[in-house]
């Protein structure tokens, strides 16, 4: 190598070694940034890194035009398939003549025969992604419980009406059908799932029908009209959800209902004589809003609920392996297992 060619290689070199030690100097910085942010703000750095990532990874489809709205509706109408990867990671299942109710098995069974009833979340119009395979693949195999989770119908093609009568339909086969007592299962949902889930409740008490041991509604979605002020003063730090994108969803779910209506806004109906019901929420989704005042009307009214706030966790955080979210299911376990 002649004496130019070598200086220039070496300068190369010297080049790189500088802009990666620049480089990572500065993501030494950020993290102990990040780590001193995560301190100073009291919760996990892991949460921290999350929250930053969540505006990028679409929860909900936005509609802002008639083009997403047609394609949303498009969607709606095709029948879920279950992806073959998630199958068999998490040994997932049709049940055997049930359209759309899938069936997951722990490795070890627990002997109390316990039954997990899941009703995901999605804004109504979303189906189950794999951070609800995750999470239902882990309470199933620490409490060793069989899982049902009933795929209901979307929105904007179907309406409540018809994801509340495939979800009963569910339920009740899974009484009569297949045997299970009332007592025996555990009604667990998420966002919309839960609010779905708390109106499945009140109708199953008003029409004296078998209700379950208990409930766990994580992050719950209470009220489609989205009417509590809080909301707003929470939407800042929602990394998540969008008020006016909420509100939309709701509405072509709603159908011809009132948005007041108990069977699309639980929070508006009469929550009495329920087994207990357990809450989890954080204070940086705009749904915590209504968490609260949940939790308000039942202390009000002597209803079994009891609310767990998380501070500075995002919509739905028990879904996501943070140190706030693994604490959170670990609460959930522990509830179970310690319940007559």
């Amino acid at each position: 190598m002649d004496d130019t060619k070598h200086t220039s290689y070496t300068r190369r070199r010297i080049k790189i070694k500088e802009t990666t030690k620049i480089g990572l100097v500065g993501l030494s910085a950020g993290l102990v940034f990040g780590k001193y942010r995560a301190i100073k703000e009291q919760r996990s750095f892991r949460s921290l890194v999350l929250e930053r990532l969540l505006p990028h990874i679409p929860a909900l489809p936005e509609i802002k035009t008639e083009q997403d709205f047609q394609e949303a509706l498009e969607k709606s109408k095709r029948r879920y398939q279950l992806p073959k990867a998630v199958a068999a990671l998490y040994h997932v299942h049709y049940i055997q003549g049930q359209k759309g109710v899938l069936e997951m098995n722990p490795p070890i069974v627990n002997s109390k025969n316990q039954v997990i009833f899941y009703v995901h979340g999605g804004g109504y119009w979303e189906q189950p992604t794999i951070a609800h395979f995750a999470t239902i693949h882990r309470l199933s195999t620490e409490l060793g419980l069989r899982v049902i989770m009933p795929i209901y119908p979307k929105a904007p093609a179907y309406n409540a009406y018809d994801a509340y009568d495939m979800v009963l339909k569910s339920y009740l086969s899974l009484l009569n059908e297949q045997q299970v007592d009332s007592a025996k299962i555990i009604f667990i949902g998420d966002s919309a799932g839960a609010g779905l889930i708390l109106a499945l409740l009140q109708r199953l008490r008003d029409k004296h029908l078998p209700l379950p041991q208990q409930a766990f509604l994580l992050s719950p979605w209470l009220d489609i009209t989205n009417s509590n002020g809080q909301m707003a003063k929470i939407q800042p730090v929602d990394p998540m959800l969008d008020l006016s994108n909420l509100k939309l969803l709701g509405k072509y779910y709603a159908g011809d209902l009132e948005p007041r209506d108990p069977l699309v806004s639980p929070l508006y109906g009469d929550s009495a004589a329920l087994p207990p019901i357990y809450v989890f929420t954080g204070d940086h989704d705009i749904l915590n809003a209504d968490a609260v005042k949940f939790q308000q009307m039942a202390n009000k009214k002597g209803w079994n609920v009891t609310t767990f706030y998380y501070h500075a966790m995002s919509h739905v955080f028990s879904l996501f392996p943070t140190p706030e979210g693994l604490d959170s299911l670990k609460r959930i376990v522990r509830i179970i297992q310690t319940s007559n």
